[in-house]
């Protein structure tokens, strides 16, 4: 199986690819700036300031601890409850409407 690329997708990028370049010759200060601002907001994103992240001062409680509280259940075999839908070969009764 041949993944294809969709010939949308591949429109998009040649277009994009124009905008670019076309805009690079135009006015190449205007995509410096974004790219500056975008580059700005990806590495805050990934490596936030220390007074953004989240305090990590809790403590998870002992494991042991966790396990008693937990009561142990009983094995309970399954039961069959009989139900009251109609076999294929019950054609002789009626059908059951509500």
């Amino acid at each position: 199986m041949k993944r294809r690329i969709d010939p949308l997708f591949i429109v998009l990028i040649v277009l994009m690819g124009v905008g670019i370049i076309y805009s690079l010759k135009d006015n190449p200060f205007n995509l410096v700036v974004a790219a500056v601002i975008f580059g700005g907001v990806f590495l805050l994103y990934k490596f936030p300031p220390a007074r953004w992240r989240k305090s990590q001062s809790r403590k998870p409680a002992p494991p042991s601890s966790r396990s008693k509280s937990k009561p142990k259940r009983k094995h309970v075999p399954f039961r069959v409850i009989q139900g009251n839908k109609r076999d294929d070969d019950d054609t002789d009764k009626p059908h059951t409407y509500h």
